[in-house]
């Protein structure tokens, strides 16, 4: 069971574990990392709301962050926050942080549902990272590649594409991209990452495939996450967008989903209790469930993992996460 655990671990997007890592010594700081995570990145949105009077309890959460970003080896997030960091102590780059608080606080707290979903499923790396999730994690990593250049940290983004090239060993843009950072071009260097990037979402797109006769149904009792499901899927999938689990139950009956979308916390009916009638129901016990909710505990997570759900999506999210997430299960 360790051993199939510490592998799977070696393969989670955005963990960059050295084969050299024992398994005593990754599992004890992911372990703290999943059970500490949303306190401090509820810190972090708390304090960074009130920076001016709270600054200092702003820096400390950042840097317990580093620290514990920094023992499960996630270098690229690790990299965020210590740009986060150099922005609190170079106060010509706080116009920066508002742009970076939300999205860094979205994919540390994705990265602990991921951990979670590793420990329930107890099971090998080729089984559970798929394609398009690796794609989605080198895109988001050579997005951090360009805002390090943008720092001028050229010896760090160099640091990245090294490891980058070392995952990726069949793309040749790494090295020509390191080469231009080695020659000073750095704007040029800037726009072949983008480029690069560019090409990482284009082969998210292509795995997500577009099929029209594939049906989503996204329950949400908020207007505006509805909306923002059917944007990001609509031209890709058929969606289906309800504000109530007894609607979707109403849809079933003459529908057949190929993937649900849902919320946990909503009235009347919660998305526990509208799962367990989606398995109960004959036709759809293999059917794809994904949540959709803005609660990332541990106890949230393994209790949405025993009902029976396929992945867990932490609000707020993407347009490119929810469509490399989505893109796992339809095929």
């Amino acid at each position: 069971m360790e051993d199939r655990i510490i592998r799977y671990y070696h393969r989670i997007p955005g963990l960059w574990v050295e084969n050299s890592v024992k398994h005593e010594e990754i599992v004890p700081a992911i372990n703290e990392f999943i059970d500490t995570v949303p306190q401090l990145t509820e810190t972090i949105e708390e304090t960074f709301s009130n920076f001016g009077s709270q600054e200092i309890l702003f820096a400390n959460a950042i840097d317990t962050m580093l620290n514990r970003l920094h023992k499960v080896h996630a270098k690229g997030l690790e990299s965020d926050a210590q740009r986060i960091k150099d922005c609190i102590t170079d106060k010509s780059k706080m116009p920066l942080l508002s742009k970076m608080i939300k999205p860094f606080v979205t994919d540390v707290l994705s990265l602990s549902v991921r951990m979670q979903k590793a420990q329930n499923a107890g099971g090998t790396a080729s089984e559970f990272v798929s394609p398009i999730e690796i794609q989605a994690d080198m895109a988001r990593n050579i997005l951090t590649v360009c805002n390090l250049i943008d720092d001028d940290e050229y010896r760090k983004a160099r640091g990245m594409l090294e490891k980058l090239a070392e995952l990726d060993a069949d793309e040749p843009s790494y090295f020509k991209i390191m080469n231009l950072i080695s020659a000073k071009k750095f704007t040029d260097a800037k726009k072949a990452a983008y480029e690069l990037r560019e090409k990482r979402i284009e082969e998210i797109d292509r795995l997500a495939g577009s099929n029209m006769s594939k049906i989503i149904l996204a329950v949400d009792d908020m207007p505006e996450i509805l909306s923002f499901v059917n944007s990001a899927l609509k031209n890709f999938y058929k969606i289906i967008a309800v504000p109530s689990g007894k609607a979707a139950i109403n849809v079933i009956k003459s529908q057949q989903p190929d993937l649900f979308l849902l919320d946990i916390d909503m009235p009347e009916m919660d998305g526990f209790e509208l799962i367990r009638i989606i398995r109960s129901t004959p036709e759809f016990k293999k059917t794809p469930v994904v949540f959709l909710t803005g609660n990332s505990s541990r106890d949230h997570v393994t209790a949405a993992m025993i009902e029976g759900c396929n992945d867990f999506i932490v609000k707020p999210t993407t347009y490119e996460y929810l469509r490399t997430t989505v893109g796992k299960y339809i095929r």
